[in-house]
């Protein structure tokens, strides 16, 4: 059953990726909020000791790919709608930005619309590389040389999650999700999500983490309606 609905989601995927998203006005949108959860035991941190550049990164910290509550909810989860044709603009002041400051990812999870451009920066006085992967395939590759006000560019044109990891300093770890449309959430520190102004239909609500299993399901939006949907990730 969970291998039919992810078939389901990259035959929704691949449909829509050659149909441009088409911004219009939402009549009594509904809303689909929820939580992701972990499934299973909540995994202990692993501790890296930093030999590199202990000064601006520290000498030693955990790993952060999951960040999971007591009660189990799992932060930095993309949930997003797949075969939305139509609704609500994108954020027009939405400008991406990643830093790369204390050693750390900033913001450690983003979306950004697709065909966006993502400026990438460090606050750090230390060489960086900013590398991203999409389905193992190399997107960004930045060297990021310790150069005050040096802002570089990248237009994303291919939708789906991105895992990032410095190759100067292997620990430093986060992602980026290029968005097909504007029906995406990423949850905050006790996994909730909310998806608003939701055109009535009945859509596949997905999932990405840059370490966790994608899930996928089918939900159903009346007008105006409020839908709850939770999943569980591992």
């Amino acid at each position: 059953m969970r291998l039919a609905i992810f078939l389901l989601v990259i035959t929704a995927a691949a449909s829509h990726a050659r149909t441009e998203y088409r911004q219009e006005p939402v009549v009594q949108g509904g809303t689909i909020s929820g939580r992701i959860t972990l499934n299973g035991r909540q995994p202990i941190p692993k501790k890296i000791q930093v030999t590199k550049d202990p000064k601006i990164c520290g000498t030693t910290r955990e790993e952060d790919s999951w960040i999971v509550a007591e009660d189990g909810g799992v932060e930095n989860v993309v949930v997003y709608l797949v075969n939305v044709a139509s609704g609500k603009k994108f954020e027009s002041s939405m400008k991406p930005m990643l830093d790369q400051r204390g050693c750390h990812y900033h913001p450690h999870v983003q979306v950004v619309p697709l065909h966006a451009a993502l400026q990438v920066k460090s606050s750090d006085p230390i060489l960086h590389n900013v590398h991203s992967f999409l389905n193992g395939t190399t997107v960004i590759n930045f060297a990021m040389p310790p150069q005050a006000g040096l802002v570089l560019s990248k237009k994303l044109d291919k939708p789906g999650g991105q895992q990032l990891k410095c190759d100067v300093h292997s620990f430093m770890r986060g992602g980026v999700f290029v968005a097909e449309n504007p029906y995406y959430a990423v949850t905050t520190s006790d996994g909730a999500f909310e998806l608003k102004d939701v055109p009535a239909g009945t859509y596949t609500i997905a999932t990405w983490h840059e370490e966790g299993g994608p899930l996928a399901d089918s939900v159903t939006v009346s007008p105006s309606g409020q839908v709850t949907w939770n999943g569980k990730i591992r």
